[in-house]
């Protein structure tokens, strides 16, 4: 997410919009995953990946690909996207990779919890920082940008599925909020459609693990 103006304003708003709505399409992963069976999930975000990978890498290695990808793609693309001097995964990727890393490593809901986190207040967030966010209080962050993160982010927080349904659990994911919140105004060195959904399920599991010692996942 950039939920200021400035990276933002080399992507046409038509192409953010187009952008965004991949973002909010990908809440099915998640959701999915809460009914399929996680081997399943797993084997087709792997092949998806792997598919992804091969058109990143023969964007760069084929004129005729690279022109192709930008003619129906550019749009929606960030400038280092499509800058041929330097390889870079597309922010797609970084989602795949993101939800497969999670699905691997934390526990079923914790995962859902912090992809839904990706797909939802960093989506919208992105869009309301665009065409609202004209005060930075960093580059490419803006008050309105955060501010609706974290909104978005308690709204995910509290109404996504819970272990007890219990007030302590609800208080997690409100602490977990304004981590995650904090975490991608820092604008952390790795790309944010990985970093959010980490942070998010990283701080979750681990305040679970802190106030409810006997659960098992």
């Amino acid at each position: 997410m950039t939920n200021g103006i400035t990276e933002n304003n080399s992507t046409p708003f038509k192409g953010e919009i187009l952008r965004k709505m991949i973002h909010y399409s990908s809440a099915a992963i998640p959701i999915g995953y809460l009914f399929i069976e996680r081997n399943i999930v797993l084997l087709i975000l792997g092949l998806l990946l792997f598919f992804m990978a091969l058109v990143e890498l023969a964007k760069y290695k084929s004129d005729a690909v690279y022109w192709l990808y930008l003619k129906y793609f550019r749009v929606m693309l960030r400038e280092h996207e499509y800058d041929k001097q330097r390889f870079r995964i597309n922010g797609a990727s970084w989602v795949i990779l993101s939800a497969i890393f999670c699905i691997l490593v934390y526990p079923k809901l914790i995962a859902v919890t912090g992809l839904l986190m990706l797909s939802f207040a960093d989506s919208t967030s992105a869009l309301l920082g665009r065409l609202f966010g004209k005060k930075l209080y960093a580059p490419n962050r803006s008050y309105v940008g955060t501010g609706v993160f974290f909104v978005v982010g308690l709204l995910v927080a509290l109404l996504t599925p819970k272990y007890f349904y219990s007030a302590g659990e609800y208080v997690l994911g409100i602490i977990m909020v304004i981590v995650t919140t904090v975490a991608d105004g820092l604008s952390l060195p790795v790309d944010d459609n990985f970093t959010i959904p980490v942070v998010s399920c990283t701080v979750l599991y681990v305040l679970y693990l802190l106030n409810y010692p006997g659960i098992i996942f």
